[in-house]
């Protein structure tokens, strides 16, 4: 069995998307070995982690107030049997369509399966000063594609929207539906398989819309 790890972990000075609502990752040690009052050499470290940074999962409680938060999604949604649709062909500002994911996936795809989108984005241009205003993006046929064929989860190396799309559609039909959408995914080219097991479990934080996530798929594994 082989595992590879699609984190995109958090790191001091990481890129961060440039709002002022949007808190850059932040990490102080609040005890050295040195400060530790009772002598025991002991380190503690405070991290500030806005979850929408790095790799990350999100609710329908994103859009949607009256729906479930993170915590209350059942923990079988985040680990199970997922496909890889490899669109690593796609260049910025492309859009990802119901056609490319059928294309990709459709003839490996089983209902309840969870949908990663490779396009290599972040690997190509993270840290770039308009890696924000020019990604491949989900179209609305994309999450109807989602819905349609019953998957548990979409995640992506890529952004769900159209940059200039504030209508924030995919969201809405993903997440109204239940569909939790993973974030910031990293090292998606090293997958060889296209059908793998995912774990992808969101640090559980009551009332929150998101979380950080580790996320690793499992190839050579038996169904």
């Amino acid at each position: 069995m082989r595992i590879v790890d699609i984190t995109l972990g958090f790191s001091e000075g990481m890129p961060s998307y440039p709002a002022e609502w949007f808190p850059p990752f932040s990490m102080k040690q609040v005890m050295t070995p040195e400060t530790d009052p009772a002598g025991t050499g002991r380190t503690f470290t405070q991290l500030r982690i806005f979850p929408h940074n790095g790799t990350h999962i999100e609710s329908a409680y994103h859009f949607f107030r009256d729906r479930e938060t993170l915590d209350q999604v059942p923990l079988e949604t985040f680990v199970g049997r997922a496909c890889l649709a490899d669109l690593s062909h796609k260049l910025p500002l492309d859009p990802v369509t119901a056609d490319d994911l059928a294309a990709a996936v459709g003839d490996v795809w089983q209902r309840g399966d969870r949908l990663l989108v490779r396009t290599d984005y972040l690997r190509n241009y993270w840290g770039a000063p308009d890696y924000w205003d020019r990604p491949p993006y989900l179209t609305p046929s994309a999450a109807d594609w989602a819905v349609t064929n019953g998957a548990s989860l979409v995640g992506l190396d890529c952004l769900t929207e159209r940059a200039d799309d504030t209508t924030s559609p995919v969201h809405r039909c993903l997440l109204g539906h239940g569909i939790p959408i993973l974030e910031y995914l990293a090292n998606l080219h090293e997958v060889r398989d296209t059908v793998v097991f995912l774990v992808a479990l969101p640090t559980r934080v009551e009332g929150s819309e998101a979380a950080p996530a580790r996320a690793v798929v499992f190839e050579d594994w038996s169904a």
